[in-house]
Parts: structure tokens; sequence; C-alpha cells
């Protein structure tokens, strides 16, 4: 379906904001893009990170993970690259990411030269991107100035240790910029599935005694803001991974929506030594179809090291 023809009850974004944004120059200001791909057939997943801070260093790490993976996973980082104010996201190059958006919210050209991975791929949204300020309590302030969700079909190649692999199937990507504080939530689900026609993204937060949820719907050519998400249940295995997630969701348009996720793989990403993010890397189901999609858990490491103590403990 062509973008044009998808109807939806979210505010649309302004295409400038695929560029890159001025930021306060303060320790916790960040501007970030994540493109997510998930390869189960080959059992193969993985994801390309670059981002910046207010004081204009770049940074931004790339891992492949999954079975295919020897040891697990593969993780390459860089950081502390100083880039002027002029350098936009439109055409970026630092520490080996390339990134060009010649048509933006639209697609994307992204590569990335390491050590050990190599990769060159094409993003093209099949829906609208979604922006958090289009929810009537907009962006949670905490966690971004304005963020979007979008899914898409990529297609490209990646090399993981010298093998090389193509597909030309279906990603996610994101796009966030302001203020990061990690600690404020002390537990959040952030979740895709996407197939070629449909594609769904919750975030539920957990903070202060209270929760909130941003996301959508995409499925019949319309997408909708999601108004509740019922995680009707996850697995967790000894290591706190999920391994499975149900959930029913329902919309502004009045749908329900059921989806399930089912692990492949995954890796753990320490943001510092008290915020932790377990990756996995899923095949789904969105309303009896199958999918893709990504389902990203964030635990506090004091409480993950507790809990791994009582592994009867999972539900």
């Amino acid at each position: 379906m062509l973008l044009e023809k998808v109807t939806s009850d979210c505010a649309p974004l302004d295409p400038a904001d695929d560029g890159r944004h001025p930021l306060p120059n303060e320790p916790l200001a960040r501007e970030s893009l994540v493109f997510c791909i998930e390869l189960p057939e080959e059992q193969l997943a993985f994801w390309v990170y670059p981002r910046v801070t207010g004081d204009g260093l770049a940074g931004g790490t790339v891992c492949a993970f999954g079975p295919a993976v020897e040891g697990g996973s593969i993780f390459e980082s860089f950081r502390n690259i100083p880039v002027p104010d002029t350098a936009d996201f439109v055409d970026w190059d630092a520490g080996g990411v390339r990134l060009k958006l010649p048509d933006p919210l639209r697609r994307a050209e992204v590569s990335f030269t390491g050590e050990r991975i190599s990769t060159e791929f094409t993003f093209d949204a099949i829906h609208p991107a979604y922006s958090y300020a289009s929810h009537p309590d907009g962006c949670p302030p905490y966690f971004a100035l304005n963020r979007f969700e979008q899914g898409g079909k990529v297609k490209g190649w990646i090399k993981v240790d010298g093998r090389e692999y193509r597909f030309d199937g279906i990603g996610q990507r994101d796009h966030s910029w302001g203020t990061r504080n990690w600690g404020v939530n002390y537990h959040y689900k952030w979740f895709h599935a996407t197939r070629e026609d449909m594609s769904v993204h919750f975030f539920k937060m957990e903070y202060l005694g209270r929760h909130l949820i941003r996301g959508y719907v995409f499925k019949d050519g319309h997408m909708s803001q999601i108004t509740d998400v019922n995680v009707i249940d996850f697995e967790l295995d000894a290591d706190m991974i999920h391994k499975a997630i149900e959930v029913s969701i329902k919309d502004q348009a009045g749908r329900t929506t059921q989806v399930t996720g089912a692990y492949f793989g995954h890796r753990v990403y320490p943001i510092d030594e008290l915020n932790i993010l377990n990756e996995v890397a899923m095949t789904t189901v969105i309303d009896g179809r199958p999918a893709v999609g990504w389902c990203e858990f964030y635990w506090d490491s004091r409480y993950l090291d507790h809990m791994k103590k009582f592994p009867e403990l999972r539900r």
C-alpha cells in the first residue's frame, strides 16, 4: 500500500524531524536512531544505533546476535567522536556508520563498516512514522522531547565474521531526541511486531507507581493510537530473559489486535552499572498472521541480580 493511501488518527510529523535537532548542552541530552532487523530464517538479528550528545560527540553501537553468531553475539561500539553542529542525519558519517535520508520519514540508506560486522541496507516505510507527541499526553519528558517509531521493508546484506547474509524482509526503526533519564523507569516493555501490511508498536513504562503507554496499530490501511495494552502473559527464563509474550491491544479506532511473540535470539545490553536492557528478536503473530518483531525489557540491575536467585518465582 502506498503511504499516501494510509489513513491515520495520529497527528503527522514534519519530515524535518527525521533530521538532527538542537540539544541543550547537559549530561542527559542526546539524539539517537536505531534500525532493528530480524532474520529468523538465518537465526540472526542485528541493530545499528548511531547517536549524538548535547555537547556534539557522536557515538553508537552495532550488534549482531542469535544462534548463527559464534558466541551468541558480536558487539561493536564507538564514542566521543566530535561532529560539527552542521552535521545532519540526512547525510551522517561517524564511527563507521553512514546514514542518508533521501526521502525523510519514508526512506533511509544505512551502512556500517566495523571489525567483524559490516552491513548495507535500505529501509522503506510501510506506514507513516508514529510520533509520541501525537498522544494526548505527549511524549514522556524524561525519555525524550519527542520520538517516533516506524515499521518498514528492509533490503540489503550483512557480513558477520566473513559470512554474508542477504535479506529482503521487514524491520523497524525509531528516532529520539531530548533528555534520556534511564533511571526514572523501574521497568518497561518496548515491543514491535511487523509484516508488510501490518505493524504494531507499544512502549509500556512503569514509573513512580504508575504506568503509561504509547504506541500504534497499523492494519487494514489505517494507523491508530493505542488506548490500552493488556499483557496477558510473558515467559522469563532463569536468567530473566523473556522467551515469549502475549498481548491484546485496543486502539482509538475501536479495534482489538492480538499479538504473540516467540524468542529466537537475545543480547544483554548494559547501559551503565544500574540500567540493563534485554534485547530479544522474535517471530511474531499479528491477528493470526506471521510476522517478525523485537521486544526490549528494561530492568534495574539490582532487581535482576536479586530475582536471578529465585528462578522458581517467574509468575
